[in-house]
Formats: C-alpha cells, sequence, structure tokens
C-alpha cells in the first residue's frame, strides 16, 4: 500500500478515535449534568399535560453555496409524536416522525419520503428514499470509463456528455447529540445506496461531487459539530462552533473528501418578514483531502423558515 494513503489513513483513524472519546465523555455527562443542574442543561423539557399529540409542520430552506457552486431551494412536510411526557432531559425529546422532502436545484429535481426514530433524546435514526431527475445540466450523469477518472471542473467539461436521467438514493442516518449547558454537540453518518440509469459504468453525482457506480455504489458521510449558544436579549439565540465532514464511497481511498470549518448559526424566535421561527445559517470549510481542490476553501449561506405549524 501506498505510504501516503497509509498516512491518510493513519490520521483518519486518529480523528475518529477522538471523536468517538469526546462524544462518549459528552453522552455520559450530558444526562448526569442536565439533571444535578436544574436550568443549566438547556433542553426545553415538556410536563405531562403539555406533551402534543403530534405536530404537523411544513418547512423550507433556501441556500447557495461556492466551491462547488450551487444554489437550492427545499421544502420538508413532517409529523412528529413525542413517545414520553418525562421531564427527564434522556426522555423529553424522545419521538417518532414522518415526513416528505423536495429540492430544486439548476440541475436536478428531487422528493422523497422518510421516518425518523429517536428512543432516548440523545439518539435519533432516519431512513429514507429519494429518487431524482436531473436535467442534464452542469455536467449532472455525466460518464466515466472508471472511478479513477478526472472529474474536477475543467474535466468535466472538456469531456462532456452530460445528459438526462435519473439516480436513487436510499439511506439510513443515525445521530448521537448531547447538551450540557450552553454547549451543544452532534455526530450522524449518512450511510446511503446510489444508483442510476446514466450509461456508465461510472456517472457524476453534483450533490455528493463524486463518482458513483450505475449499477449501485455504497457512500458513507460523517458529519461532527460541536456549537456554543448564546441566548439573546432580543430574543432567538446565535450559535457558533467547529465542523469536521469526511465522505468515503465504497471504502475507496482514493475519492475521499474531507473537511473542517466553522459554523454560525442566527435563530429568530416570532415570526420574521412573515416567516415563523427563521434561521440564517453560515459556514466556511477547508477541504483537507479531496481529488481536485484539496487546500482549497469552500463556503455556504442558508436561510431556514417554517411556512406552518399545527
Amino acid at each position: 500500500m501506498d505510504f501516503a494513503i497509509r498516512k491518510r489513513r493513519a490520521r483518519y483513524q486518529l480523528i475518529h478515535l477522538g471523536r468517538v472519546l469526546v462524544l462518549a465523555g459528552g453522552l455520559s455527562a450530558a444526562p448526569c449534568l442536565a439533571e444535578a443542574q436544574t436550568g443549566q442543561s438547556g433542553i426545553t423539557s415538556p410536563t405531562p399535560d403539555t406533551v402534543p399529540t403530534g405536530v404537523l409542520e411544513l418547512r423550507g430552506q433556501l441556500g447557495g453555496s461556492i466551491n462547488n457552486l450551487g444554489v437550492q431551494q427545499s421544502f420538508d412536510l413532517s409529523w412528529r409524536r413525542s413517545l414520553s411526557a418525562s421531564p427527564r432531559p434522556i426522555l423529553s425529546e424522545a419521538h417518532v416522525a414522518v415526513g416528505g422532502s423536495t429540492a430544486f436545484t439548476p440541475a436536478h429535481v428531487r422528493g422523497g419520503v422518510w421516518v425518523e426514530l429517536a428512543p432516548v433524546s440523545m439518539f435519533v435514526v432516519r431512513i429514507g428514499a429519494e429518487p431524482a431527475h436531473y436535467f442534464g445540466t452542469f455536467d449532472s450523469l455525466t460518464s466515466f470509463d472508471s472511478r479513477r477518472d478526472a472529474f474536477d471542473t475543467d474535466s468535466r467539461r472538456e469531456r462532456g456528455g452530460a445528459v438526462s436521467g435519473t439516480a436513487t438514493r436510499v439511506y439510513v442516518t443515525p445521530t448521537l447529540q448531547f447538551r450540557v449547558g450552553r454547549f451543544l454537540g452532534a455526530t450522524s453518518a449518512d450511510l446511503e445506496w446510489w444508483s442510476s440509469d446514466a450509461a456508465g459504468p461510472f456517472f457524476y453525482e453534483p450533490t455528493r461531487d463524486t463518482l458513483l457506480d450505475v449499477s449501485g455504489d455504497r457512500l458513507t458521510t460523517l458529519t461532527n459539530a460541536v456549537l456554543y449558544e448564546h441566548p439573546l436579549a432580543a430574543g432567538g439565540q446565535i450559535s457558533a462552533g467547529l465542523t469536521h465532514a469526511l465522505t468515503l464511497v465504497t471504502h475507496d481511498s482514493l475519492n475521499e473528501i474531507q473537511r473542517v470549518g466553522v459554523v454560525a448559526i442566527r435563530r429568530f424566535d416570532g415570526r420574521v418578514l412573515g416567516f415563523a421561527r427563521p434561521s440564517v445559517t453560515a459556514t466556511v470549510s477547508r477541504y483537507l483531502d479531496d481529488p481536485s481542490k484539496r487546500g482549497e476553501w469552500s463556503g455556504a449561506l442558508a436561510i431556514g423558515f417554517s411556512l406552518h405549524r399545527k
């Protein structure tokens, strides 16, 4: 095995080990600290008389990014039911939910359905399927002969051959999360299975910015974040922290994508410009590893809002 690849994998193993240790410590400490320090956990716990039978919500988000350049409008309709009336932080956010989502970009439109289960506040798992139709623009569904082919922006333009077609993503996303005082942390894994009707044998997928096997391919994205949340006298909160993301395609080290960055989130209470409980999220990150963008920077901005809640 090439020395550079061995060194890279050793670095990833250290990062993953550190993440697991930090998360395990946070998860073990969060319930104890939250229950021992009333009002310090930051988790809003419903009382038995106020637990809703079900909450229906329609949310929207408009976002844009650079490197990769893109814009997206998405909507998410969900119905959520609490599973516990306990005020204990470990159970207060237990729930089951079902929903559907749709998203529009200049390259494709996709829609899907999902189910979500949180048996305890610190653990959530979502399972869903998401077919998409690609318009044949912005190099989407361009076919490649090998996973080792260059697929950076210039290479895709020179190759040409983007076509309209479909691709389907089936996914399972488990998430571990905790809150201690004003600190929040989460780690999640998007376990995805992709297929497409492109000519292949491999195709370029712009959302994940990588090459995938048309007959079926596995992709895993590990995402981690630690934030500090500060309530504002004017209402709402502002949060800021660090993020880390690592994408792997069928355990192939060639097309690994790894980024670290900072994130800031401003959440508003009530209504702003007619939208309920809007939020603004900004991220800046640097590619630690990527087939064509290593050492480069990227950024994204998203505005989220609630359209209906009942």
